[in-house]
């Protein structure tokens, strides 16, 4: 799919990224999925057998990596506030997220799962998709009747131009890439965003049948219009690309993309581990006099037939001879055990949790301090894709608003004051900082009720209050 788009951007627009830069985001879904073909199966050959495809075992690490990103990034203690009660109202709904515009339809949810996406393929994207678009006569965007946000992996987004590191102009692959028309058929859609020299932009809509031939784009979708902003925004982890030519399309790098050698040794160590364990069941060979044969010619061990009386015939010395000789493989538990712990701290390393992030049999006591040492690296780490985060969560309110007070009419303020809060739990221990806010209040740095509005979820007059009616040696100690 990658390549006729490319010819065809190259072809109507004069100018498409370089093909070879999507190879590393194909390999890196194919980790992300959890099997890399050249490196997870083999083929046997025995004598005299027909070759035999073998899958080596996997622990599928790239995808908990991504997972474990999008979590800390993107989960249910992450906040954003434009500092007015109205426009949050309007923008993200109540409490629970429920009938925002831009909480709309598993906001949080879905964008969970794009950041997963993001860090495992290197960049992602969200472009506003209308419903009642209205135009002027000239094809200029003038209202609409909602917006909702299609989020889209890299290997669907295709730059077309960049200043400064940005992409200004930009092609989309659809939704899901495909759609269907009226009769049913398959139709590949693609969404070319231009800056033009006016400033504004100008979105054109096309679409392929199965053949990769231009057909008639599907009912109700406009072939092309104008706005005066860009109706997209793009994600990508806080990791410089090896290849230039990446970095100059304004593509990101996957969080994993330096650590291939690592996962490969995760692997490695986790498949030897499972080997063993296939290979390590008893083994009991017997002296072929012992086996008999039922009445339909099938050989028989004498432990299928309970038989304890054997007869011997020859010259053969029962003495001398072994009947039975078992086999015990050596699982060699602890030494896999280690060697698959080893590999996961240099994985850990390499894709910015610290060494110490995944651990399978660790009883030792953590102490508040230690706790907190280990996790500097990967706070450090996390500050930095933050910074991407917190600026790809500001456009996407400043769309929202667009879609609410400009497209749909409402008495809207701007968000001037955009607050991303991020959770930081991953890296505080909740008794180690409960324990130094305390003494904070004993020596009269925190107030009480400060305390009570962060550990109990007080509202400041409820806990001015509640605090009011306690003695000083009370309050101190809370």
């Amino acid at each position: 799919m990658i390549n006729p788009i490319l010819e065809f951007l190259e072809e109507e627009y004069g100018y498409a990224p370089p093909a070879h830069i999507y190879e590393p985001i194909r390999q890196a879904r194919a980790w992300w999925a959890g099997t890399w073909e050249p490196f997870h199966t083999s083929v046997e050959h025995h004598t005299g057998l027909s070759p035999r495809r073998r899958e080596m075992y996997k622990m599928g690490m790239a995808k908990k990596i991504c997972e474990d990103w999008a979590t800390m990034l993107c989960n249910d203690k992450t906040a954003v506030t434009t500092g007015d009660a109205v426009l949050d109202r309007v923008l993200f709904g109540d409490r629970h997220g429920m009938g925002g515009i831009l909480t709309q339809g598993g906001f949080w949810g879905r964008l969970h799962s794009f950041v997963e996406l993001v860090f495992a393929l290197g960049s992602g994207a969200a472009v506003v998709s209308l419903s009642g678009a209205r135009y002027d006569e000239d094809g200029m965007l003038i209202a609409a009747d909602g917006m909702a946000l299609d989020f889209l992996p890299a290997d669907q987004i295709f730059p077309l131009y960049v200043e400064n590191g940005e992409v200004v102009s930009c092609a989309f692959l659809g939704r899901n890439g495909t759609c269907c028309d009226g009769d049913g058929d398959a139709l590949t859609l693609l969404s070319v965003h231009e800056r033009l020299s006016s400033g504004r932009w100008r979105i054109t809509n096309h679409a392929f049948d199965a053949e990769f031939q231009p057909t008639a784009l599907p009912h109700g979708m406009t072939a092309c219009f104008y706005t005066d902003r860009p109706l997209f925004a793009i994600l990508t982890p806080n990791v410089q690309p090896a290849d230039a030519a990446a970095a100059a399309h304004g593509m990101g790098a996957s969080v994993f993309a330096c650590a291939y050698d690592n996962l490969k040794g995760v692997d490695l160590a986790y498949n030897n581990f499972c080997r063993d364990l296939y290979l390590g069941g008893k083994k009991v060979f017997m002296n072929q006099s012992l086996i008999g044969e039922d009445r339909f010619g099938n050989r028989v061990a004498p432990d299928d037939v309970a038989q304890q009386l054997f007869m011997t015939v020859g010259d053969g010395d029962l003495a001398a001879e072994t009947m039975i000789v078992e086999h015990n493989p050596a699982l060699r538990a602890e030494e896999n055990r280690t060697a698959l712990q080893a590999q996961l701290d240099y994985l850990s390393f390499k894709v910015g949790f610290g060494t110490r992030h995944y651990r399978f049999s660790d009883d030792r006591v953590v102490t508040a301090t230690q706790y907190a040492g280990e996790r500097q690296e990967l706070f450090r780490n996390a500050s930095r894709h933050y910074l991407h985060m917190e600026e790809f969560l500001r456009v996407l309110v400043h769309l929202a608003w667009y879609a609410a007070a400009v497209l749909q009419g409402m008495d809207l303020p701007q968000p001037e004051n955009i607050t991303v809060d991020f959770d930081d739990s991953f890296f505080i221990d909740p008794a180690a900082e409960r324990e130094r806010d305390l003494s904070e209040v004993r020596a009269g740095i925190l107030a009480p009720w400060e305390y009570r509005m962060k550990y109990y979820g007080d509202s400041e007059e409820y806990a001015r209050a509640t605090v009011g009616t306690l003695s000083s040696t009370d309050a101190a100690a809370l």
